[in-house]
């Protein structure tokens, strides 16, 4: 009695197995690849930050000789994901418990994966619409951002009637949920919302058609967009801010000092966020997307630090806090008195000249290029500044050109049309690029370095502001206080 008693218990704990195995996980979603052409290739799966719109990677798996592999991803809700390789690439809606599989379609279809399993059918047309997206990025030959009012006004017609097709071929029944269906047209529609934002970039008014312009002025109010993590709206909420909060206060304060204005900045940005009255997701949305713009522009200034401290405190969202915490976090490390990141480059002569090289005198750092025509405005009154230091080899001016085109900046160095100095070519942009190391958005940008290799300023003031002489004055002092 007591072995067959035993003998049911093993039989009984071998069917819990066998149940558990095929039971699907309320918090993941399990995706099976077969895809020949990828046969050890390494397939990741991630979803997008909305603030800082970096990818949050999920999982990974490397598929074997086969094109063959499996991956699980921790999914607890609704979220638009992407499935990237060196092969293939998909935009996906996931579900927690979704089980997807992915092949290759049938020959003489458009698209080259097919889905399987669940959610198949909304995935496709999901997928389909991503890897057409750019058929619409011109009209008749031009760049959508491009073309007359009433041209662009067909093109986005264009763009609606494609989504629409798209869409009538799902409809709603036991395999498509509604839900899912409301989520998909949601995304195709935020599309045609982000392609009428990126058209009225930098436009005045009169090249805007009415309706367009009566729809850029307000943040479409979609929580489900943030909730899911829908690129475009992402993309939008970055546009929204840049045009409707920061180059507004701009204008309101025009007669303000630049240096005042820079300081009260953070706080007027706030306000006019707070004024408008976003649902909560959406304010918090704009606010950490304000701070995270504004970081990027500007660098941690002390303003920027405490706004930031305080969203650290009131966003409800931990993706918001991290993007913020992160930005934090990288400037820090490049804040005053941290070891400045060494970088290096080609001298004109063709030899190699480093940052590590000037060990021992103060450098002012000139990020440029020659398609820069503002960098190029400064070059006067940077060879001023030089001549207040001529002769003394405790300061080094570094002109470091991020040009991608060897021959053009070689062919202005021969002109003359640069000021005197040290100069280097740095023209990649990889992991220990100057880009990446001191975060670079755009130029011109100047760096400060004093004798030790320590950092002074991530983001100096630029030669025509007439301040970085006194400056440079200051820490040569201080230098030579500190020798005796």
């Amino acid at each position: 009695m007591g072995h067959r008693f035993l003998l049911y218990l093993l039989f009984i704990g071998i069917l819990f197995q066998l149940a558990g195995c095929g039971r699907k996980k309320s918090n993941s979603v399990r995706i099976s690849v077969h895809y020949p052409k990828a046969a050890g290739d390494t397939v990741r799966v991630g979803r997008v930050n909305m603030v800082s719109m970096d990818g949050i990677i999920l999982g990974r798996v490397r598929l074997d000789s086969a094109g063959k592999g499996v991956l699980e991803v921790p999914v607890d809700a609704p979220v638009f994901a992407y499935l990237n390789g060196d092969v293939i690439s998909a935009g996906m809606l996931l579900y927690p418990g979704d089980d997807v599989v992915i092949v290759p379609s049938a020959n003489g279809t458009k698209v080259d994966i097919q889905f399987e399993g669940d959610g198949a059918a909304i995935n496709q047309a999901y997928h389909e619409a991503q890897q057409n997206r750019n058929d619409f990025d011109k009209w008749n030959g031009k760049y959508y951002f491009h073309l007359p009012p009433d041209e662009f006004l067909k093109a986005k017609d264009s763009l609606r009637s494609y989504y629409d097709q798209l869409l009538t071929q799902l409809k709603p029944d036991d395999q498509i949920p509604a839900e899912r269906l409301d989520l998909i047209k949601r995304q195709m529609d935020m599309h045609v919302a982000f392609y009428q934002f990126n058209f009225a970039i930098g436009k005045d008014s009169a090249e805007i058609p009415a309706q367009v312009r009566k729809f850029v002025s307000k943040i479409p109010v979609d929580t489900m967009a943030i909730q899911t993590g829908m690129f475009d709206y992402a993309l939008i909420a970055s546009q929204f801010y840049r045009n409707e909060i920061s180059d507004a206060i701009y204008e309101e304060n025009k007669e303000v000092d630049g240096d005042s204005l820079e300081t009260i900045f953070p706080i007027l940005v706030e306000q006019k966020i707070k004024a408008a009255k976003y649902p909560g997701l959406v304010e918090d949305l704009v606010r950490a997307m304000g701070v995270h713009v504004q970081i990027a522009m500007n660098g941690l200034t002390p303003d920027l630090l405490k706004t930031a401290r305080k969203l650290g405190k009131e966003l409800g969202s931990d993706d918001f806090k991290n993007a913020i915490h992160e930005d934090v976090a990288k400037w820090e490390k490049i804040g005053p008195g941290k070891p400045a990141p060494d970088f290096s480059g080609l001298t004109p002569d063709g030899k190699k000249l480093a940052l590590s090289d000037l060990r021992g005198r103060i450098v002012y750092v000139d990020i440029w290029a020659t398609w820069c025509g503002y960098c190029i405005e400064e070059f006067p009154d940077s060879q001023k500044m030089q001549e207040e230091f001529k002769g003394n080899d405790k300061v080094a001016f570094l002109y470091v050109s991020v040009d991608q085109d060897t021959l053009a900046w070689k062919k202005m160095m021969a002109g003359k049309k640069v000021p005197n100095g040290l100069h280097m070519l740095h023209g990649t942009n990889g992991p220990q690029s100057i880009w990446n190391l001191y975060h670079v958005s755009g130029i011109p940008r100047y760096l400060l370095i004093d004798g030790d290799g320590r950092m002074v300023a991530a983001h100096a003031e630029r030669p025509s502001s007439g301040n970085v002489q006194a400056e440079l004055r200051k820490l040569l002092t201080a230098r030579h206080i500190a020798e005796k």
